[in-house]
């Protein structure tokens, strides 16, 4: 509410995700010079220590959504801040439209509609500014891919700064549709889903991954009959949904899949559609078998309005790729030769493709620049208006865009470099001054092939791994020193326990307290062996798979400091909050022998 009247006097916002800690919430509100912050009374705590620190004169007001306690005003006097409720706001504004009207001054297209600060995986975070007219044409792009209607129901979990929230969010309101708030407990989205019964539902991948984890870890607790036809009812409609996109079936809809659509509140769902990162394909086909509807992704990204592309509902014979280009958008992949990828590639894995690359992005969607921070811009969007995503994708022989690594957050092994000295010293025993130029171009050819492949990829890695019913969350981690890569993982702990309680031997273990569990060298090979499995069925490379595993109960989450408010995991805390156990795991490790 206080977004849209702000958006009606032609202002812009600062949006805050509540998890923000006081460093982060005061580099922004000083940055920026905010006045006045619209928050609940859980986050005034945090807004009080901002104040007391000093750092932002500028900031005197907070509004209260949900009123004005005295422990708050307390709070107030002691940091000198203004506290108001939003209802005395209101009250005061609808007085003063009637006496004065209600002056309108309407944004032009030009004008920013909100900071949108990014995550901040590393360093501080940085604010993208947004126009009026990056909204729009984000909007306009998907809508006509799938358009929304007026019946159609939203339930509003992920956090309101997100700007994939927030781009559905106009969607819903360019339709006259409806939006339902979730209460704010993860553990009642499902509670909240049954109530609102949404027929819309855009998901992070994270939620989705976790739902279907527990659907999995359910059948597989029953065991006997139930698991059998489970079983036997995703064979049957994964054929049919791959061979001739069928999204029904008239037997197995009515006993089975149509009551586990009912339990979670989605069943009256028509699209749903991921985005925020990458979904397998496993996943995306188990829900499109689950709940008979399309399930599409997203691609984009915060400067880019976080709508490039999306996959086609009518397309459900294929999974894996992020679709097509939106209608506000232009892209193109750009060689990345130090990581082998060109945009004349034919070949990915031998299945063929149209070109590979770096993906940029240009069109109306394309973001102004960060808010006082021009090197950053000038990184990040180039002098013809591309804007470059760090992703790197391929285009299928459909023309899909598909996601296949990450160009930031990679690194190469040291055994790289001992393997082209290996290969190098080998070879030049067999090099003679008159070897053939062919044979000499052959041998130059396997060096840079070798060089090339050792460079890794962790967050790919990460979302092959967490595939497994037996690994929630993983940090794959590993740097030019060492030869082989390392892995924290943190076990689903109800998959876990139901797997333990099948054996005699693990039936007392099953109720130790989990990090007890974790701790136990027979599930750490259990768990490394699916890792093997998943690697090798994802067609991961033999050093892509971690060497060693360290096993810990504790998730990351936004409250210890390890993921950031989209749930994106920040790589140089986990790093050092695992300094111990990595240096542990490697030194377990057998070392390399030399080859020289």
């Amino acid at each position: 509410m206080a977004e849209q009247g702000i958006f009606c006097l032609g202002g812009a916002t600062v949006p805050l995700y509540d998890t923000l800690g006081p460093d982060a919430a005061e580099f922004i509100l000083k940055q920026t010079g905010v006045r006045a912050v619209v928050s609940t009374r859980m986050e005034l705590e945090r807004l009080v220590e901002v104040k007391k620190g000093g750092q932002c004169p500028n900031f005197t007001t907070v509004i209260l959504a949900d009123g004005v306690t005295a422990e708050a005003m307390e709070w107030a006097k002691e940091s000198q801040l203004n506290i108001i409720s939003f209802a005395k706001v209101e009250a005061v504004g609808a007085q003063h439209i009637a006496t004065n009207g209600h002056q309108h001054r309407p944004p032009s297209g030009k004008d920013i509609f909100t900071f949108c600060y990014t995550s901040g995986t590393t360093g501080e975070p940085k604010g993208a500014l947004l126009t009026h007219t990056n909204l729009i044409a984000a909007v306009a792009g998907v809508s006509g891919i799938f358009p929304m209607e007026i019946s159609d129901r939203h339930l509003s979990y992920l956090p309101l700064a997100h700007i994939f929230e927030r781009i559905v969010m106009c969607q819903v309101y360019s339709a006259g549709a409806s939006i339902a708030f979730y209460r704010g407990d993860p553990l009642l989205l499902i509670d909240d889903l049954q109530a609102c019964r949404p027929t819309i539902f855009p998901a992070a991948p994270r939620v989705l991954n976790k739902i279907y984890d527990k659907i999995q870890g359910g059948f597989a607790a029953a065991g006997g009959f139930k698991k059998k036809l489970f079983d036997k009812a995703i064979a049957v409609k994964t054929h049919n949904l791959i061979t001739k996109g069928e999204l029904k079936h008239g037997l197995y809809d009515r006993l089975l899949f149509n009551k586990i659509a009912r339990g979670l509140g989605m069943d009256h769902i028509r699209i749903l559609v991921s985005g925020s990162a990458p979904l397998s394909r496993t996943v995306m086909n188990f829900y499109r078998i689950v709940l008979g509807c399309p399930v599409v992704e997203g691609y984009g990204q915060t400067e880019g309005a976080a709508a490039a592309t999306v996959s086609m509902p009518e397309d459900m014979m294929t999974a894996g790729h992020v679709g097509v280009p939106s209608a506000a958008v232009e892209i193109v992949l750009m060689d990345v030769p130090e990581m082998g990828y060109l945009h004349t590639d034919t070949l990915h894995k031998r299945q063929p493709c149209q070109g590979r690359g770096e993906i940029l992005v240009r069109g109306p969607v394309v973001f102004k620049g960060y808010y006082k921070d021009h090197e950053k811009t000038r990184e990040t969007v180039d002098e013809d208006g591309w804007l470059h995503s760090g992703d790197v994708g391929l285009w299928t022989m459909q023309g899909q865009l598909q996601i296949i690594d990450r160009k930031k957050n990679i690194f190469k092994l040291s055994q790289g470099g001992m393997y082209y000295r290996t290969l190098y010293t080998r070879a030049k025993c067999r090099l003679s001054p008159s070897t053939s130029l062919t044979a000499t171009s052959s041998f130059l050819f396997v060096v840079l092939v070798v060089v090339v492949i050792e460079y890794v990829a962790p967050e790919k890695i990460e979302n092959i791994i967490i595939q497994s019913l037996l690994v929630g969350q993983a940090f794959v981690y590993g740097d030019s020193v060492q030869s082989a890569l390392v892995a924290v993982l943190i076990p689903d702990e109800d998959t876990v326990r139901n797997m333990l309680q099948k054996s005699e031997e693990t039936m007392a273990l099953a109720k130790a307290p989990f990090a007890e569990i974790c701790q136990n060298e027979t599930l750490k090979k259990m768990i490394k062996n699916e890792i093997m499995k998943v690697g090798k069925v994802n067609g991961l490379h033999g050093f892509e798979i971690p060497k060693s595993i360290y096993l810990d109960s504790e998730p990351f989450s936004v409250e210890n400091g390890l993921l950031t408010p989209t749930f994106k995991l920040k790589r140089q805390q986990a790093r050092d909050k695992y300094e111990r156990q990595i240096e542990t795991m490697y030194a377990e490790l057998p070392k390399p022998k030399s080859n020289l």
